[in-house]
């Protein structure tokens, strides 16, 4: 379809790239209705001012007595529908399993060169296994061959989960560092050296990813000093925090100043607005104002808000 750009017009455009949206056949008790209640949803955009809410599978609710790739397989079809029924409002990305080989592969393609998807959501790591996995090789270089964004979202469980028995730490703490491991080992494994134009988009500002720069540079700078211990294999051909620059980090976190911190190191260019509404029902607005309240230039907002964003999805 044609899309229509009111910020080229001079108004604002607003692209929420952090939500989560569900089949109805896939609810239970136990899951927010948020996450099949559209016309919720729809009164929150217009109360926001949000025009297009981009959304994913985070496989931390999906059925469990479903076969992966069917659950895959479903999500797609459902997410390609729902962006067709409403498409200024929607868009669906992808869903797989990076580590699945060529039927997840497969499905992938499909769903990007048939169903039209403009993006693919995964899990920072699955059971234990991070991105870096040789068995995920397959999957960068189609990602990388069909030039879509990589939308990174942590799992249920997470680094750490056995000592996160209290308050919902797995949510609070041990997604954002579930995310910040596997970036880390996507940089220094080379990855994103294998692969230097791809586009991942990390969610809650990448975790604690933009503290790190510093941290993984003097390491490598030290890697030849075996006092500190191993640094093996050697892959890089420039400092890590290089490749943390290729990065695009979401503003999703409620917090000013970690926004500002991600502006600093990605730059304005590489973050984008994020929600993670649904789920987190909480007003949408809330999450805009974070962004209008930065203490940046009015262009640079909208650059969050929404043209970065269009720009990745290839909406301009």
């Amino acid at each position: 379809m044609a899309w229509e750009m009111p910020g080229l017009l001079g108004k604002p455009f607003t692209v929420d790239c952090h939500a989560h949206l569900f089949p109805q056949h896939w609810y239970v008790e136990s899951t927010p209705r948020s996450v099949i209640d559209l016309d919720a949803l729809f009164a929150q955009q217009d109360e926001a001012g949000v025009n297009l809410t981009v959304f994913g599978n985070n496989w931390i609710r999906h059925p469990r007595d479903l076969d992966p790739l069917r659950v895959v397989q479903e999500y797609n079809a459902f997410a390609a529908e729902l962006t067709s029924r409403y498409p200024q409002r929607l868009l669906g990305l992808a869903s797989t399993i990076p580590f699945g080989g060529d039927p997840f592969n497969r499905e992938l393609e499909r769903a990007i060169c048939e169903y039209g998807l403009r993006g693919v959501m995964i899990n920072t790591s699955v059971n234990g296994e991070y991105l870096d996995s040789r068995r995920a090789d397959d999957f960068w270089e189609l990602v990388t061959r069909l030039d879509i964004p990589v939308f990174l979202h942590p799992p249920r469980e997470t680094i750490g989960n056995e000592r996160m028995e209290i308050f919902r730490l797995p949510e609070m703490v041990g997604r954002p560092f579930d995310t910040t491991l596997t970036l880390a080992r996507l940089i220094l494994t080379g990855v994103l050296e294998r692969h230097p134009t791809l586009k991942l988009v990390c969610a809650h500002m990448g975790g604690a990813i933009a503290l790190l720069p510093g941290r993984l540079n003097f390491g490598y700078e030290l890697r030849h000093d075996h006092t500190f211990g191993p640094w093996e294999p050697d892959v890089l051909s420039k400092p890590p925090s290089e490749y943390i620059s290729q990065l695009y980090l979401d503003t999703m976190g409620f917090h000013m100043p970690a926004v500002m911190c991600a502006v600093a190191t990605v730059g304005v260019d590489h973050v984008v607005f994020g929600s993670d509404h649904p789920p987190v029902h909480l007003p949408l607005k809330r999450s805009v104002a974070v962004v209008e309240s930065l203490p940046l230039s009015h262009a640079d907002k909208q650059k969050i808000l929404g043209l970065n964003a269009a720009r990745l999805l290839r909406l301009l």
